[in-house]
């Protein structure tokens, strides 16, 4: 996390990323780079390069890093628009909900185009789309998707601006952090989610500390993986206590991440529903209408994107149900003397009971009685449906494993709660089994 107090130390994973970019575009300094002493480092117009790095790495600066360089043809207003075309060439879907969340007024992407952000935050989103992938067109979306959400809600255009800055710049904040953990497929146990969790915070800082925008941008960034029923990161805030704009980004992301993905509309009308009372009731109340009238889905032929394993289903609700059992049974037993263990075991069977009432409520518990060589369009659409509701509630369960290897903090507290983290996270229990049978010291001390 960057630390914007006196003598201010480099983030070595965003120098890294800096000196990387620095080999094929040109980055220089904007002005005279000075240590906490006083020292010139760097004069005005030098280029960066790697063999400065030491030389940066080395010293705490006197001013950021971040508000003193800037590279020559990065991304400003005309290649985010690109990115909007780009996209929205390519998804049938945004188009079709940013078409049907128009009002009078600027589009989104007309909104979009007219953005402004700095040399800081440009270098920033330059290193994104420079990294590969798909990272500046996910902001875009995001940024698209925050502003037509925005408008359904009915926020005014102050408000909507909020919300596109804070979309395309909510995931900056990963730029600090160690690119290990931020792997593609990298599926992160609950012990190490304690490195992703502070990004919506240290995007917030960096958007206050080099930018003049108004104060709801950084706010809406910190606030972008946080949830109505408090259950995300990483204040786990509740409704009330989220801006308008944060709730907008928080839907906003979900359904971005949902519509790159076959049967798009449905998919996000699954998610945002799947845990009743998760996201800001108003807003996506507003949204219902959005993801329907789009293109039709078509089920026929898809048997292999929506079969379920036959085990998946049984297999969660026990898991479920065995969690819940273990809550309880740690939260009675003696040696449950911490009060901060027996918080945070109230706090976690509420969140288990909440997501078997949703198990309940999207029909998983009961069979499904197919007959497997015959199923029409309706049967498909229906284990669509227990498809995409078994990942989120997967999902939803190593969220709750994450919070409790987290927030037990203690040694004595996390070894009463493992058990319980295995459970509710299948890979950590398989983690944690193969380290004790290969390096048994090795697992106490990481899981300790």
């Amino acid at each position: 996390m960057p630390d914007f107090s006196s003598n201010i130390a480099v983030n070595q994973h965003y120098l890294n990323k800096v000196i990387d970019l620095s080999e094929n575009m040109r980055v220089e300094a904007s002005e005279d780079i000075f240590d906490a002493r006083g020292n010139k480092l760097l004069a005005k117009g030098t280029q960066v390069s790697r063999a400065l790095q030491e030389r940066l790495i080395v010293h705490k600066l006197k001013k950021p890093l971040e508000a003193c360089i800037f590279v020559e043809g990065g991304v400003n207003g005309k290649s985010v628009r690109q990115s909007a075309d780009r996209v929205l060439a390519t998804s049938a879907a945004l188009s079709h909900i940013l078409a049907v969340t128009q009002t009078d007024g600027v589009s989104p992407v007309g909104l979009l185009s007219h953005l402004k952000f700095g040399s800081a935050l440009s270098m920033m989103l330059t290193i994104a789309d420079r990294e590969g992938g798909s990272a500046l067109d996910h902001a875009v979306t995001v940024s698209l998707l925050s502003i037509a959400i925005a408008r359904k809600a009915r926020l005014s255009q102050t408000d909507q601006t909020i919300a596109g800055l804070a979309g395309l710049l909510h995931d900056i904040g990963e730029l600090y952090i160690d690119p290990a953990f931020l792997g593609k497929g990298k599926r992160l146990l609950p012990h190490e989610w304690a490195h992703i969790v502070v990004h919506p915070h240290t995007g917030m800082m960096l958007i206050n500390q080099l930018e003049s925008y108004p104060q709801g941008v950084g706010r809406a960034v910190a606030e972008h993986h946080e949830r109505s029923d408090g259950s995300g990161y990483p204040r786990r805030l509740t409704g009330p206590a989220i801006s308008m704009a944060g709730h907008v980004v928080a839907i906003a992301e979900t359904v971005a991440g949902v519509i790159v993905k076959d049967h798009p509309l449905e998919r996000a009308a699954l998610a945002l529903k799947i845990i009743p009372g998760e996201y800001a009731r108003e807003v996506v109340f507003g949204l219902s209408g959005a993801f329907r009238g789009g293109p039709p889905p078509v089920h026929e032929n898809d048997e292999r994107s929506y079969k379920v394993d036959a085990e998946d289903v049984p297999r969660l609700l026990s898991r479920i149900d065995a969690a819940l059992k273990t809550s309880q049974t740690i939260l009675i037993s003696s040696g449950s003397k911490s009060a901060r263990v027996k918080e945070l075991l109230a706090v976690t069977i509420i969140r288990i009971q909440h997501i078997q009432r949703a198990v309940i409520s999207t029909g998983l518990d009961l069979p499904l009685g197919l007959d497997p060589e015959r199923l029409s369009s309706e049967d498909l659409a229906l284990m669509f449906e227990r498809n995409v509701a078994t990942r989120e509630i997967q999902w939803h369960l190593r969220d709750i494993a994450r919070d409790l290897a987290l927030q037990s903090v203690q040694s004595d507290d996390r070894l009463l709660l493992v058990p319980l983290i295995n459970l509710l996270d299948d890979d950590y229990s398989q983690h944690l089994n193969s380290l004790l049978h290969a390096h048994p010291a090795q697992a106490m001390e990481e899981f300790i």
